[in-house]
């Protein structure tokens, strides 16, 4: 019953919360309503208010406003992951002999080499989201895109994304950051959310993990629009940089400590607030036809558990999640990973391949067995 409530779940918020490029500016995925059909829209109607540019799409106002509403995606699959057991089976690859998956390109001189029970279900989840467009958006990255058809359904039209938000330098759009995401999500991050053991609920934990997973790749990858939005902002400087080959330059010139900080802030007050049941007891009787007020004692309600879950050590851990958690994954993988795919753009947008430390099967900073422990 899990599995089939979980799948239900997650695909329901998967189609309601896929981003692309709507009419307010904002990066949205993989459906009509992106550039081309914007841009039938500006011709139609010729209003102002329609027009959107790509100066705007990218401008930093626009992209923390997309990257605040990615927070509630993460930490709500985060949440649902942390309902389920590590149940560590379904991360090995020994322990299963599913096949090729569906649909799926397999790679060269493979017959039946076995995938582990996650690998094998965000193959076959890839499969379907590609032949719906969903990697011709450029802020979506596969995690086996060589097992990928060739492109989407033909039934269906090619989207019309603008061209030059982003710079094909060097293959910089193109930077993948996945197979580290994924290495360290397993290693690192499944430990502190779930708790040890296994439930048996092993179909319902790989949906979680796909979801999460698709959700924290699209957040580390918007470091991409991040990137080129700063590189706009003071080119010579960043090239100059670059060309000395100085990638802490680069990184020290990116990092916003301040928003970063308010980033960790936020993270954690969401997850207090979300990962807890509202004070029910504490909201008054009201009438169904009361809407302001129902909100406004909602959102006091949930305030008030919110700000006694970060106070309390005892009512922190007895949330669906530990605030702390939550913050520490922001801090020691989210926005760090994120950096590092900013500095790794734009060494390949200035012409230049980025350090070692900065390619996409490490982190710069990485994090080691007790890093995230020591901060909670």
């Amino acid at each position: 019953m899990a599995y089939f409530r979980s799948t239900f779940f997650l695909t329901a918020v998967l189609i309601i919360s896929s981003n692309a490029f709507t009419s307010n500016g904002k990066l949205n995925g993989w459906g009509p309503a992106t550039a081309s059909g914007l841009r039938a829209k500006i011709t139609d109607q010729n209003s102002d208010e329609q027009r959107v540019k790509t100066v705007d799409i990218l401008s930093l106002d626009s992209i923390r406003s997309t990257l605040i509403r990615q927070e509630e995606t993460i930490i709500f699959a985060l949440i649902e992951r942390a309902q389920f057991r590590c149940n560590n089976i379904i991360y090995q690859r020994d322990r299963w002999d599913l096949g090729i998956p569906l649909g799926s390109t397999p790679l060269k001189g493979e017959t039946s080499k076995p995938l582990s029970f996650l690998e094998y279900m965000i193959v076959g989840t890839e499969v379907l989201h590609c032949g719906v467009r969903r990697y011709t958006s450029p802020e979506e990255h596969a995690f086996f895109p060589d097992r990928l058809p060739e492109g989407p359904l033909r039934a269906l039209s090619d989207l019309d994304y603008p061209t030059d938000l982003l710079s094909s330098v060097g293959g910089a759009s193109s930077i993948n950051f996945n197979p580290i995401l994924l290495k360290k999500y397993i290693e690192r991050i499944i430990p502190e959310v779930a708790k040890p053991g296994d439930d048996e609920q092993h179909g319902s934990t790989v949906v979680s993990d796909t979801y999460v997973l698709q959700a924290l790749s699209r957040r580390v990858h918007y470091g991409k629009f991040v990137a080129e939005s700063k590189y706009q902002s003071d080119p010579e400087t960043y090239q100059s940089l670059v060309d000395a080959g100085d990638a802490a330059g680069v990184m020290k010139l990116l990092t916003n400590q301040l928003v970063e900080d308010k980033v960790l802030n936020r993270a954690r007050l969401k997850a207090a607030t979300y990962g807890r049941e509202p004070l029910v007891a504490s909201i008054p009787s009201l009438t169904c036809s009361d809407t302001t007020s129902i909100v406004a004692a909602a959102a006091a309600s949930a305030v008030v558990a919110a700000v006694e879950a970060l106070g309390d050590e005892k009512a922190r851990k007895q949330g669906k999640i530990d605030p702390a958690v939550i913050e520490s994954i922001y801090k020691n993988f989210v926005i760090p990973l994120t950096k590092d795919v900013e500095v790794a753009y734009l060494f390949l947008r200035c012409g230049k391949e980025p350090p070692i430390e900065y390619g996409p099967n490490r982190m710069s900073t990485d994090l080691t067995d007790n890093l995230m422990a020591n901060n909670l």
